[in-house]
Protein backbone atom coordinates (compact mmCIF):
# COMPACT_ATOMS: atom_id res chain seq x y z
CA UNK A 1 0.00 0.00 0.00
CA UNK A 2 1.04 3.05 -0.60
CA UNK A 3 1.05 6.05 1.07
CA UNK A 4 -0.46 8.69 -0.16
CA UNK A 5 -1.14 12.10 1.20
CA UNK A 6 -3.85 14.38 0.32
CA UNK A 7 -2.97 17.13 2.75
CA UNK A 8 -1.79 20.97 0.92
CA UNK A 9 1.68 21.43 0.95
CA UNK A 10 1.18 23.94 3.86
CA UNK A 11 0.38 21.25 5.94
CA UNK A 12 3.67 19.19 4.34
CA UNK A 13 5.97 22.03 5.67
CA UNK A 14 4.12 22.46 8.93
CA UNK A 15 5.15 18.55 9.40
CA UNK A 16 8.63 18.84 8.93
CA UNK A 17 8.67 21.66 11.45
CA UNK A 18 6.86 19.87 14.08
CA UNK A 19 10.09 18.02 15.03
CA UNK A 20 11.96 21.20 15.06
CA UNK A 21 9.02 22.82 17.20
CA UNK A 22 8.95 19.98 19.40
CA UNK A 23 12.96 20.51 19.75
CA UNK A 24 12.47 24.22 20.73
CA UNK A 25 9.56 23.94 23.13
CA UNK A 26 11.28 20.74 24.63
CA UNK A 27 14.25 23.17 24.67
CA UNK A 28 12.50 25.72 26.31
CA UNK A 29 11.09 23.04 28.57
CA UNK A 30 14.17 22.03 29.92
CA UNK A 31 15.65 26.07 30.41
CA UNK A 32 12.94 26.66 32.57
CA UNK A 33 13.17 23.75 34.47
CA UNK A 34 16.85 24.10 34.66
CA UNK A 35 16.33 27.54 35.88
CA UNK A 36 13.89 27.17 38.35
CA UNK A 37 16.13 24.04 39.69
CA UNK A 38 19.28 26.89 39.25
CA UNK A 39 17.14 29.43 41.10
CA UNK A 40 16.23 26.97 44.23
CA UNK A 41 19.74 25.56 44.53
CA UNK A 42 20.58 29.19 44.91
CA UNK A 43 17.94 30.07 47.02
CA UNK A 44 18.74 27.17 49.40
CA UNK A 45 22.31 28.18 49.76
CA UNK A 46 21.77 31.61 50.24
CA UNK A 47 19.87 30.32 53.38
CA UNK A 48 21.92 27.72 54.20
CA UNK A 49 24.56 31.29 54.14
CA UNK A 50 22.31 33.28 56.05
CA UNK A 51 22.03 30.75 58.96
CA UNK A 52 26.36 30.59 58.78
CA UNK A 53 26.21 33.88 59.09
CA UNK A 54 23.85 34.42 62.08
CA UNK A 55 25.56 32.13 63.80
CA UNK A 56 28.61 33.40 63.17
CA UNK A 57 27.47 36.81 64.70
CA UNK A 58 26.74 35.05 67.62
CA UNK A 59 29.83 33.63 68.02
CA UNK A 60 31.38 36.50 67.40
CA UNK A 61 29.40 38.15 70.07
CA UNK A 62 30.42 35.62 72.54
CA UNK A 63 34.00 35.90 71.33
CA UNK A 64 33.81 39.87 72.31
CA UNK A 65 32.35 39.80 75.43
CA UNK A 66 35.40 36.84 76.58
CA UNK A 67 37.81 39.57 74.47
CA UNK A 68 36.52 42.25 76.46
CA UNK A 69 36.72 40.23 79.65
CA UNK A 70 40.29 39.32 78.72
CA UNK A 71 41.39 43.09 78.17
CA UNK A 72 39.31 44.14 81.90
CA UNK A 73 41.71 41.41 83.38
CA UNK A 74 44.56 42.38 81.73
CA UNK A 75 43.79 45.86 83.17
CA UNK A 76 43.40 44.40 86.69
CA UNK A 77 46.72 42.56 86.28
CA UNK A 78 48.41 46.00 85.34
CA UNK A 79 47.02 47.68 88.45
CA UNK A 80 47.70 44.42 90.33
CA UNK A 81 51.46 45.09 89.44
CA UNK A 82 51.61 48.66 90.07
CA UNK A 83 50.49 47.85 93.53
CA UNK A 84 52.63 45.52 94.14
CA UNK A 85 55.09 47.26 92.92
CA UNK A 86 54.33 50.37 95.16
CA UNK A 87 53.64 47.30 98.12
CA UNK A 88 57.45 46.24 97.39
CA UNK A 89 59.00 49.79 97.23
CA UNK A 90 56.83 50.42 100.37
CA UNK A 91 58.03 47.46 102.34
CA UNK A 92 61.98 48.26 100.80
CA UNK A 93 61.63 51.77 102.42
CA UNK A 94 60.61 50.45 105.20
CA UNK A 95 63.18 48.40 105.68
CA UNK A 96 65.70 50.63 104.62
CA UNK A 97 64.39 53.26 106.89
CA UNK A 98 64.25 50.70 109.81
CA UNK A 99 67.81 49.74 108.96
CA UNK A 100 68.64 53.80 109.48
CA UNK A 101 66.58 54.44 112.65
CA UNK A 102 68.54 50.86 114.12
CA UNK A 103 71.59 52.76 113.33
CA UNK A 104 70.71 56.14 114.70
CA UNK A 105 69.33 54.26 118.00
CA UNK A 106 72.07 51.64 118.46
CA UNK A 107 74.49 55.33 118.16
CA UNK A 108 72.55 57.08 121.09
CA UNK A 109 73.81 57.63 124.48
CA UNK A 110 71.43 56.67 127.37
CA UNK A 111 71.44 60.45 128.24
CA UNK A 112 70.51 61.86 125.05
CA UNK A 113 66.89 62.20 123.85
CA UNK A 114 65.92 62.64 119.88
CA UNK A 115 62.89 64.45 119.43
CA UNK A 116 62.67 65.21 115.64
CA UNK A 117 64.64 63.64 112.81
CA UNK A 118 64.32 64.34 109.32
CA UNK A 119 65.76 62.44 106.47
CA UNK A 120 66.69 63.57 103.21
CA UNK A 121 66.44 61.56 99.49
CA UNK A 122 70.22 62.37 99.49
CA UNK A 123 71.28 60.66 102.70
CA UNK A 124 71.97 64.10 104.78
CA UNK A 125 69.84 63.61 108.13
CA UNK A 126 69.34 66.62 110.56
CA UNK A 127 67.91 66.25 113.91
CA UNK A 128 67.16 68.18 117.64
CA UNK A 129 68.03 65.60 120.33
CA UNK A 130 68.08 67.02 124.55
CA UNK A 131 70.64 66.12 126.97
CA UNK A 132 72.18 67.36 130.18
CA UNK A 133 75.26 69.40 129.04
CA UNK A 134 77.42 70.66 126.69
CA UNK A 135 80.07 67.64 127.53
CA UNK A 136 77.17 64.82 126.34
CA UNK A 137 76.73 66.56 123.26
CA UNK A 138 80.21 66.50 122.17
CA UNK A 139 80.57 63.00 123.42
CA UNK A 140 77.87 62.23 121.11
CA UNK A 141 79.32 64.06 118.42
CA UNK A 142 82.40 61.91 118.79
CA UNK A 143 80.07 58.70 119.06
CA UNK A 144 78.65 59.46 115.56
CA UNK A 145 82.16 60.53 113.97
CA UNK A 146 83.64 57.39 115.31
CA UNK A 147 80.44 55.24 113.97
CA UNK A 148 81.55 54.04 109.88
CA UNK A 149 77.86 54.99 108.89
CA UNK A 150 77.38 58.85 109.92
CA UNK A 151 79.85 60.95 108.36
CA UNK A 152 79.95 65.59 107.93
CA UNK A 153 78.63 65.55 111.54
CA UNK A 154 77.68 69.15 112.68
CA UNK A 155 76.68 71.17 115.41
CA UNK A 156 73.99 73.43 113.77
CA UNK A 157 72.20 74.71 117.22
CA UNK A 158 72.47 75.00 120.73
CA UNK A 159 69.68 76.16 123.40
CA UNK A 160 70.13 75.63 127.36
CA UNK A 161 67.23 76.25 129.65
CA UNK A 162 66.75 75.45 133.35
CA UNK A 163 63.73 73.12 134.69
CA UNK A 164 62.26 72.55 137.87
CA UNK A 165 62.28 68.54 138.94
CA UNK A 166 61.53 68.40 142.71
CA UNK A 167 62.13 71.56 144.15
CA UNK A 168 65.98 71.46 142.31
CA UNK A 169 67.03 73.66 139.11
CA UNK A 170 68.01 71.34 136.16
CA UNK A 171 70.30 72.41 133.25
CA UNK A 172 68.60 71.09 130.15
CA UNK A 173 70.59 71.19 126.58
CA UNK A 174 68.19 71.22 123.52
CA UNK A 175 71.37 70.80 120.78
CA UNK A 176 70.49 70.26 117.00
CA UNK A 177 72.88 68.03 114.44
CA UNK A 178 73.11 67.27 111.33
CA UNK A 179 75.14 64.91 109.06
CA UNK A 180 75.42 62.31 106.08
CA UNK A 181 74.09 58.89 106.99
CA UNK A 182 76.09 55.85 105.24
CA UNK A 183 73.58 52.80 105.13
CA UNK A 184 75.76 49.35 105.51
CA UNK A 185 75.18 46.97 103.08
CA UNK A 186 72.28 44.20 104.36
CA UNK A 187 74.32 41.42 104.85
CA UNK A 188 77.19 42.90 106.41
Amino acid sequence: MANINLLPVEYKEKEKFSIRRILIILFFIILIFGSAYLYFSLELQIDYKEQELKTMKSELASIEKVIQEVINLENDKKMIEERINIIQGLIDNQSHLSRILGEYSASLLDEVWVDNLSMSANQTFNFTATTYNNYLIAKYMVTLKDDPTFDNIELSSVTKSKIKEEDTDVEIVRFGLSGIFIPKRPGK
